[in-house]
């Protein structure tokens, strides 16, 4: 009797030493994991940030060139004015409005 409480006792010893082996590395594994999860938090802020950033950089040059564009449209409706055509015609071409007299009107059939 005595060997057998000798033998169960030397089995639980060895399995509570095994289990405790297996606490250990299941412990050292979720550590693992809490450090690469929190590695992986930080990367993923970090890369974040720079989208964010690129994203400002992207708005301001959009920004940038909708002023351009309005003054753009400014300047062609400033060359492009009825005064302004009709002023370089006269001077450089020497073109002027037909009298009344002058003009003929064509009926279409």
């Amino acid at each position: 009797m005595k060997d057998m409480s000798q033998n169960l006792n030397m089995w639980l010893k060895r399995a509570s030493l095994q289990a405790e082996r297996y606490a250990m590395v299941l412990g050292f594994l979720l550590l693992l994991l809490l450090v690469i999860s929190a590695q992986m938090v930080i990367y993923s802020s970090f890369e974040a940030r720079v989208h964010i950033n690129h994203l400002h950089q992207l708005e301001k040059a959009r920004n940038a060139m909708q002023v351009e564009w309005g003054q753009l449209l400014l300047e062609q409706s400033a060359w492009a004015s009825h005064s302004r055509v009709e002023s370089m015609v006269t001077e450089q071409l020497n073109m002027s409005v037909p009298k009344a007299k002058d003009t003929i009107l064509v009926r279409q059939l």
